[in-house]
């Protein structure tokens, strides 16, 4: 009963961690699409919930590392609690970036690409709880590659915009750079999904 319980901890801590990953993907999208003198404060905001991230992020290894026998292959848990932590750490530097480029405004396509960050993190997060269920996980998968595929197109449309005749090349590596770490967050929650998933079919 009390490894049983022990189990149930991770599990739980485990779900309240990815809980901030939508947290963090609608705080991020609120910072594109704010107007410049509102962003510092929503900056600060993301900043928080990193570090949130963070204290989960080291109570959760404490656990894992303590308990005997965990719920799932512990490699795996190592491996998605890294890339949740590095996923928070991504948006928490791009939001940041936002704020000190102090654009006036962001592209449609680079404030569409944030929408879809929002809607793959809504996914990944749901996934968690689809663990126990293998059968489920695929329909995740899918709509994890969908949000993927459409990042994709936008990330190379800002690309193609900013880089125009006649565009001002500063303006362009600051979008570059930002499209970037976007591009870099939906790799990451891509690949937390995917561990979720490998999760998943060892405990069928």
């Amino acid at each position: 009963m009390k490894l049983k319980a022990r189990q149930d901890v991770i599990i739980k801590m485990m779900t309240e961690a990815a809980a901030l990953l939508p947290e963090a993907t609608i705080t991020f999208y609120t910072i594109a699409t704010a107007k410049p003198d509102a962003r510092p404060a929503l900056s600060k905001a993301l900043g928080k919930i990193e570090q949130e991230a963070d204290d989960h992020f080291l109570k959760l290894i404490r656990k894992v590392a303590t308990t005997f026998i965990t719920p799932y292959d512990r490699d795996d848990l190592y491996r998605m609690l890294e890339t949740l932590d590095d996923i928070i750490d991504s948006l928490d530097h791009a939001g940041q970036l936002i704020v000190d480029f102090d654009m006036a405004a962001l592209p449609p396509a680079f404030v569409a690409n944030a929408k879809e960050l929002v809607g793959m993190s809504e996914v990944a997060c749901e996934a968690v709880d689809l663990i126990k269920k293998p059968n489920k996980m695929e329909k995740a998968l899918y709509e994890i590659n969908r949000h993927e595929n459409a990042l994709d197109l936008g990330y190379r449309k800002v690309l193609a915009d900013s880089l125009k005749p006649g565009s001002d090349p500063i303006e362009a590596l600051k979008l570059k750079t930002l499209a970037d770490a976007v591009e870099n967050a939906a790799s990451l929650i891509e690949d937390f999904t995917r561990t979720l998933s490998v999760a998943a079919i060892k405990e069928a």
